[in-house]
């Protein structure tokens, strides 16, 4: 026995010794095969949107429902717009009516620059000139005549056409601003207005209809023909002018010309060139207000924010909503992406910008994306070695690739598997 104990005890040694000896093998291989052959799984992920009005209105229509594919842009729904239609046309009726009064400052500053020159050609005569006198007074007899036959004449058929285009336009303001006062007494009645509000509204309603009453009254002026205190003034103006070039003719030696005419035509211009910039700004503003109305009757559409699918709808038909309520929201498609978590041992050396290759499960298609972030993963996710020798604390990366192209087959939440980088 003493013979036999020591034989079994070396061969229990051996046996020990060569089981330690495959473990320790095994463990490395292990380690080696993890490092290499990792072929993890992830989900195709996508960014979640809402899509709201900029606005608070109520829903007047839904063209879209759930599950269907939209894009970009794509109208999606629309809110009541009747009163910012309104006010969109008010605003044009507004760039209208200061264009309008630009004209008629450049007409203005027209005339006033011509008699600015024709003071400063008074002043410069001398008695050497008094024939120019004299010519000029002629002229004005014929002017005057001219004048007064054409009273006689009755107004011309452009005076005619103008004075209706005039009445037409000054209608046309009329009508809309009865319109928006009939609207706003509509309003008022039931409490979605104020009564300044509504006296606002009044005051541009009596600005149009005493526009369009001036503008009646020189049409049916220019129908009537001339009055006949016009055409006395007309007659009146031409004797002045007759005994003006009788004047000259008397007075060739003693031409006088007053400066104080060149300096109050000078006033004149500057006061005209005054009235121009303050009706340009006047446009400026009516533009600005009809932009912003324009504006706000774009935002009573809702448009796709990006390519997608509607997932879910918040609001129906007749629904008042607010501005940022989310009507729907939307999957969206422009972008997918899917995130690896893998030891530390199978990413080294991958960087943003590689290729990787991968399977998408459920049809065993190749997918490939590119490496857009490479980070650690939290504390938590650490391998810790255990107490078996040689094995160290192996740290968990979370791999970020944006997928370059799809197959039609894959959707959101589909599987894909880690086949590894692309070479090259």
């Amino acid at each position: 026995m003493r013979f036999i104990r020591p034989v079994i005890y070396s061969a229990m040694a051996v046996v020990i010794g060569t089981s330690a000896l495959l473990l320790t093998s095994k463990q490395a291989i292990s380690q080696t095969d993890s490092a290499n052959q990792v072929h993890p799984t992830a989900y195709i992920e996508t960014n979640e949107v809402s899509a709201s009005f900029k606005v608070g209105g109520r829903v007047t229509e839904i063209l879209v429902k759930e599950g269907n594919s939209v894009k970009k842009g794509q109208v999606l729904a629309r809110l009541q717009s009747t009163e910012i239609e309104a006010k969109v046309a008010q605003a044009k009726a507004a760039v209208s009516l200061a264009q309008g009064k630009i004209a008629e400052a450049e007409g203005a500053s027209a005339t006033a620059h011509a008699k600015k020159q024709q003071g400063i050609a008074g002043v410069n005569v001398t008695a050497d000139t008094a024939e120019q006198q004299v010519a000029q007074a002629q002229a004005a007899v014929s002017a005057a005549q001219a004048k007064v036959d054409a009273l006689h004449n009755g107004a011309r058929p452009e005076e005619k056409k103008q004075a209706e285009i005039q009445l037409k336009a000054t209608t046309e303001v009329y009508t809309i601003a009865e319109q928006n006062l009939n609207r706003m007494n509509a309003m008022l009645e039931q409490g979605l207005v104020s009564q300044a509000e509504v006296d606002k509204v009044k005051v541009s309603y009596q600005e149009a209809k005493t526009k369009r009453d001036l503008a009646e009254q020189q049409y049916n002026m220019s129908n009537q023909g001339p009055r006949e205190e016009e055409i006395r003034g007309a007659e009146a103006q031409l004797e002045q002018a007759k005994a003006a070039l009788k004047l000259a003719e008397a007075n060739r030696a003693t031409v006088q010309v007053k400066q104080g005419d060149v300096a109050a035509a000078e006033a004149a211009v500057q006061q005209a060139q005054g009235a121009i910039k303050s009706a340009q700004s006047g446009e400026q503003q009516a533009k600005a207000a009809q932009m912003e109305a324009e504006t706000y009757l774009s935002y009573t559409e809702l448009l796709a924010p990006t390519d997608g699918i509607i997932l879910s709808q918040s609001a129906q038909v007749g629904e008042l909503v607010g501005s940022g309520f989310p009507v729907f929201s939307m999957e969206s498609t422009d972008t997918r992406w899917v995130k690896f978590y893998m030891p530390e041992t199978a990413v080294a050396g991958l960087k943003v910008g590689n290729k990787v290759n991968m399977t998408l499960l459920s049809t065993g298609e190749k997918v490939e994306g590119t490496v857009s972030t490479v980070a650690a993963a939290p504390d938590f996710a650490v391998k810790k070695a255990t107490q078996t020798s040689g094995e160290t604390d192996i740290r968990s990366f979370g791999i970020k690739l944006e997928l370059n192209q799809l197959p039609d087959s894959a959707t959101t939440g589909m599987t894909l598997q880690w086949n590894g980088k692309t070479e090259g």
